[in-house]
C-alpha cells in the first residue's frame, strides 16, 4: 500500500523533509517494505492545497521499540523537496521554529562528552539532549543550518561515531541541533536503548513535589517539548493526543493546569474547554490553549471558552516557563473545588 505522510504545521514539514533534502525521512507504517524497494509517498499539511504524491525509496525499516512506532527510513528526490520548499515557502527557515519542530522521536537532556572529528577537530563538546536520530550539540565554534558534522560521543555502553546535518543554530548559547544521517542498524539500535534507558531513569527519579499537568495535542513534537519542559521544573505530566481523552483525563487527575491543542481528534480544544468551566468541580483549573491561528484568533478563543491564556505555535521555551510560573499555585496548595 502506498505510504502516507501528515504534519500538523509547515514547520514539520520543512525539518523532517526539506531542511535535510529528503534524506532519511520516517514513516510510521505497519506494512512490510524491502529496503531499496520503491513505493509511493502522499504528503499531507495544513498549508498545502492539496496532498503531494511522489515515489520513494525505502533505505530501512525500524520495528517498534518501547515508544517509538514502526515504520521505514525513505529518501525523498530532489524534484518533491524543491517544489514543498518553493510552496511552503522561505518563512519556516526561523531557527525558533527550526529548533521546536520535527521532535516527533522521544528526546532526553543528557551530558555526553563528545569529539567534533569535521569540519574541525574539537575536544571541548558535549551532547546536551538526544533522541534516536537527533541531538543538541554544545560546541565552542560557530556552524550553520546545513552543514555536516562528524563526532564521535562517549555513551553509556561505549563510543560511537555519528554524522548529521545542522537543522538550527543559537550561536549565543553555542548551541546547535544536528539530524543524524547514515546510520547503521546496530548504531540505530544503541541510541534507542539509550534514549529509552534515559527516560525511564528520568522518570523514576522525577520529583514529587511538583503538580500534574495535562497536555493534550495531536502533534508529538509538541507533545515532546512541553513534556520535557514540565517535567524538568519538577512536575508529573499525563498526556494525550485526543481531546475526548483529555477531558477523561482532566476529570481522573484534577491537574493545577491544562494544555489544550485547538484542533484534536475526538474533541477539539475549545470543546474540552467548555466541558472544563461547566464542571463545577473543574472550572478553577486553569486552561491554556496552544495553536498556530494567530494571536488575535486565539485570544478571542480564550474570551469565548474562558480559558486562562494562549500559547501560539511554535512556542518559545521561555514563554512556556513563565506561562507556568504564573498560573500554578504555589506547592503544596490545594485546588478549590467551588
Amino acid at each position: 500500500m502506498p505510504l502516507k505522510l501528515s504534519f500538523s504545521s509547515r514547520a514539520h514539514l520543512w525539518a523532517e523533509v526539506v531542511m535535510p533534502r529528503g534524506e532519511r525521512v520516517f514513516v510510521p507504517t505497519e506494512d512490510a517494505h524491502a529496503t531499496g524497494a520503491q513505493t509511493g509517498l502522499s504528503i499531507e499539511a495544513p498549508e498545502l492545497a492539496t496532498s503531494i504524491t511522489c515515489v520513494v525509496t525505502v533505505q530501512g525499516t525500524r520495528p517498534p521499540l518501547g515508544a517509538l512506532r514502526g515504520g521505514v527510513w525513505v529518501k525523498v528526490d530532489e524534484a518533491t523537496v524543491a517544489r514543498l520548499q518553493s510552496l511552503i515557502g522561505a518563512t519556516t527557515k526561523d531557527p525558533e521554529q527550526q529548533r521546536i519542530a520535527g521532535r516527533t522521536e522521544p528526546r532526553v537532556d543528557c551530558d555526553f562528552p563528545a569529539r567534533l572529528l569535521t569540519p574541525q577537530a574539537l575536544a571541548d563538546c558535549a551532547v546536551k539532549s538526544i533522541s534516536p536520530h537527533g541531538l543538541t550539540l554544545r560546541a565552542p565554534f560557530t556552524t550553520a543550518p546545513g552543514k555536516v558534522l562528524s563526532l564521535v560521543v562517549t555513551l553509556p555502553d561505549g563510543d560511537a561515531t555519528l554524522s548529521g546535518t545542522v537543522m538550527w543554530v543559537r550561536a549565543e548559547l553555542k548551541l546547535c541541533g544536528l539530524r543524524l544521517i547514515s546510520l547503521d542498524s546496530v548504531t540505530e539500535v544503541r541510541l534507542e536503548k539509550t534514549v529509552t534507558a534515559l527516560s525511564a531513569s528520568k522518570a523514576e527519579a522525577a520529583p514529587q513535589s511538583g503538580h500534574t499537568i495535562v497536555v493534550a495535542d495531536d502533534d508529538p513534537s509538541i507533545l515532546d517539548f512541553l513534556t520535557r519542559v514540565a517535567t524538568k521544573a519538577g512536575h508529573r505530566v499525563v498526556r494525550t493526543d485526543r481531546g475526548d481523552k483529555a477531558l477523561e483525563l482532566v476529570r481522573q487527575e484534577k491537574p493545577r493546569l491544562v494544555f489544550l491543542d485547538v484542533l484534536m481528534p475526538g474533541l477539539d480544544g475549545l470543546e474540552v474547554a467548555k466541558a472544563i468551566r461547566g464542571d463545577a468541580t473543574l472550572n478553577g483549573i486553569p486552561v491554556v490553549l496552544l495553536s498556530a491561528m494567530g494571536e488575535v484568533r486565539l485570544a478571542d478563543a480564550v474570551r469565548t471558552v474562558g480559558a486562562a491564556d494562549f500559547l501560539t505555535k511554535p512556542m518559545k521555551l521561555e514563554a512556556v516557563r513563565a506561562l507556568m510560573l504564573r498560573l500554578l499555585p504555589p506547592r503544596g496548595a490545594q485546588l478549590d473545588a467551588t
